[in-house]
């Protein structure tokens, strides 16, 4: 026991050794080297969306099954997953099996974890962290969840380190990113791509009094004196393509 202590806390101590010299794709690939060796084939690190915000917007590391990550954010899957509303509530990581839910009273939590499933994700291990802007997790998956204690430790530090280092590396970007609410930058997006406010009301379905709104406030966040110069601001950092 002592020896397999020793074992697990080398192996941690090096991680958080390694990644502090790390650029972000050397972060990821020993973070997913490191949870491979513990069983788990799949993983997401992201932060729990905010109203506006999408899934991908806060999203630091994707190991995901392209497939099942398109499918969860086209249909919002997070606003139903019992796993991350499981994990806003704990500081502690869980089995996904804790994150518990009534199949008749809530359908929607039991359709996203049977559609995992469909995508080899069937069982799993979430690590969650609270930061003032909000919450985020870490959701490892496996066929079958057999972690002893000194394992989910050093899992648990693993996966806290190497979050902080990917939110420290990729946090400019990310600020400038939160800037803009997703609609603005929609907005943004078609007037880019020469649409008047009034062709813009029809495209998105809002009033022209609503779009010139998302605009002025686009302007004002991003310090620009016009929609032109917003819109240049906008793709020069990368906050909208065309």
């Amino acid at each position: 026991m002592a020896d397999a202590a020793r074992q697990w806390g080398r192996r941690a101590l090096d991680f958080v050794d390694a990644v502090e010299r790390l650029s972000a794709p050397g972060v990821v690939t020993l973070f997913e080297s490191e949870i491979k060796a513990c069983g788990f084939h799949a993983y997401i690190m992201a932060g729990i969306p905010q109203p506006g915000t999408a899934l991908a917007d806060v999203t630091l590391a994707n190991g995901w099954p392209p497939e099942w990550f398109e499918v969860y954010t086209r249909d919002n899957l997070v606003a139903v997953d019992p796993v991350p509303r499981y994990g806003a509530s704990t500081v502690q990581p869980f089995g996904w099996s804790e994150a518990r839910y009534d199949k008749e009273s809530d359908p929607s939590a039991h359709l996203v974890m049977t559609r995992a499933t469909e995508f080899g994700l069937v069982d799993g291990y979430c690590i969650p962290l609270h930061y003032d802007e909000g919450g985020a997790a870490i959701s490892l998956a496996t066929e079958y969840l057999n972690l002893d204690p000194l394992a989910k430790n050093t899992l648990q530090l693993i996966g806290v380190y190497a979050y902080n280092r990917l939110r420290s590396l990729t946090r400019p970007e990310r600020q400038k990113r939160s800037l803009l609410t997703a609609r603005e930058r929609e907005v943004l997006r078609w007037a880019a791509g020469g649409k008047t406010s009034w062709e813009i009301s029809v495209i998105l379905r809002i009033s022209e009094r609503t779009v010139k709104f998302h605009l002025v406030e686009a302007s004002r966040k991003l310090n620009a004196v016009n929609r032109t110069s917003a819109v240049a601001k906008a793709l020069a950092w990368g906050l909208i393509k065309l």
